[in-house]
This record gives structure tokens, C-alpha cells and sequence, in this order.
């Protein structure tokens, strides 16, 4: 009884995200965003209205003939996608929970950049960063109880990154949310958000598969050509919440 008491209780939240752009010396930004569900029938709403406009306008991204279609369109990918489309589905995503965070690469030490082991640690600790600010933001808009149990379910693209013998990303996210962390550097105590059951689901999805991960493509994309198009922080993340919805987003470093 105990047992089906707590799962009754336990608040189910779904993570969908994708990068765009990557910690190197060519490229100004590397991002990682997407989008979160509070509960699966939230989850199954999205899917059902992303489905309805892929199904309208994926024909227009597809080299089959009409006549001989299969219907085994190809994924619709952020960097070819028309302007109205991209809106279309921007404007899917302001029902929902998104989020972001751009890593500025002419910030970063030389050796984060140089080293494969170190930009695989900087990239799962953005991916920490934005996953804990976008709980915390639900906290605070009042969608999640932080005294209850909570199943975050995380779902990245297939792109794992390197811990190099550190922190696995579930691992870093129950240690910073759970349990809070010491920055030994700082002399600061980061304190827990979470106060109850904690349990994390790590994912690594193909896209193809996953609507919520090719909704996460596009606004990655989105957030890198407004940062490639304007590199003023305040007026482009100003454009990203008022425009294009994004929720939560972060500079790093």
C-alpha cells in the first residue's frame, strides 16, 4: 500500500535536448536547448500537435515523387527548413517548458578547447547547468513540488558525452540537485532544490525517433543563428524570450 501510495506521488518529468554547434576554435557558440513535459499527458500532447505539422509540411523536404511516395519521409532538420515552417513549429514549443544554454568559446581556456576529455567534462556540465536552472524554474512557476518524489526523465540525442573518469551526467544531476555541492575553488556550498525521492533516467535517443528531440534540434539552432546573426547578449536572449518563447537560458562560461 505504502508502495503504490508513493508512486501516486511521484511527479514525472520529461527532458528532450540536442546541440547545435560545438566548443571548438572555429566556431563562436556552442548550445545546448530543448524542450520539457511536465507529465506524459503533457508529453503526448506535444506529440500529437508536433506530428500534425510535420505530416503538413514534410513533403516539401522529401526528394521522393508523390506518385511513388512511401511515405518514409526523411527527418526535417533545423538547417533546412524554410522560415514559415520554423515559426510554425517555434510557436508549438511557447505551450510548453523550453530552454537554453550558450557556451561563448572565445571564453574558454585554450586547454578546454584543445582537449577532447576536457570539452566532453564543459559540455556535461553546461547540460548540468540548464537541466538544474530549468527544474528550478519549474519550482518556481509553481509545476513542480520540490517535497515530493520527481522522475526526471532526461532524453539527449546521440551524442554522449566524455566524463573521463569524473561524474556520469545522472550521477552530477542527483549530486547537485539532491544533494547539493561544495565549489572547493569558491569556498561555496551550492544547497539542494530537491527535497524528497529523487530518480533519473538518462537517455540517448535517435532523433528520427523522437519528436521531442528534433523540436530540441530546431530551437538549438534557432538560439545559435540569433546569437551568429546579433552577438549582443542582452538583446538576443531578450529576442529568444520574447519571440521565440525560450524559457530558461544561460551564458556560459
Amino acid at each position: 500500500m505504502k508502495d503504490k501510495k508513493l508512486n501516486s506521488n511521484i511527479q514525472h518529468v520529461y527532458l528532450y535536448m540536442d546541440d547545435s554547434g560545438k566548443i571548438s576554435k572555429s566556431e563562436d557558440y556552442a548550445i545546448f536547448a530543448g524542450i520539457v513535459f511536465k507529465n506524459n499527458s503533457k508529453k503526448s500532447k506535444f506529440n500529437n500537435m508536433y506530428r500534425s505539422i510535420k505530416n503538413n509540411i514534410r513533403c516539401n523536404y522529401c526528394e521522393q515523387n508523390q506518385e511513388t511516395c512511401d511515405k518514409s519521409c526523411p527527418e526535417i532538420k533545423a538547417f533546412g527548413i524554410t522560415t514559415t515552417h520554423r515559426r510554425q513549429i517555434i510557436n508549438l514549443s511557447k505551450k510548453f517548458t523550453t530552454f537554453g544554454v550558450i557556451t561563448y568559446n572565445k571564453s574558454l581556456y585554450s586547454y578546454i578547447i584543445n582537449d577532447k576529455g576536457a570539452k566532453g567534462r564543459f559540455n556535461e556540465y553546461a547540460q548540468r547547468r540548464v537541466i538544474k536552472s530549468t527544474v528550478k524554474f519549474l519550482i518556481e512557476d509553481g509545476k513542480l513540488n520540490p517535497s515530493l518524489p520527481i522522475y526526471l526523465h532526461v532524453n539527449i540525442d546521440q551524442m554522449p558525452t566524455k566524463s573521463n573518469g569524473y561524474y556520469t551526467l545522472k550521477d552530477g544531476l542527483i549530486e547537485e540537485l539532491k544533494h547539493g555541492i561544495l565549489n572547493y575553488n569558491y569556498a561555496k556550498q551550492f544547497k539542494p532544490i530537491i527535497y524528497s525521492d529523487l530518480f533519473i533516467e538518462v537517455i540517448y535517443r535517435d532523433s528520427k525517433l523522437s519528436l521531442g528531440i528534433q523540436m530540441a534540434d530546431i530551437l538549438a539552432n534557432t538560439i545559435r543563428h540569433s546569437f551568429v546573426i546579433n552577438n549582443n547578449w542582452f538583446d538576443t536572449s531578450e529576442y529568444l524570450k520574447r519571440k521565440c518563447h525560450i524559457d530558461v537560458l544561460l551564458r556560459l562560461p
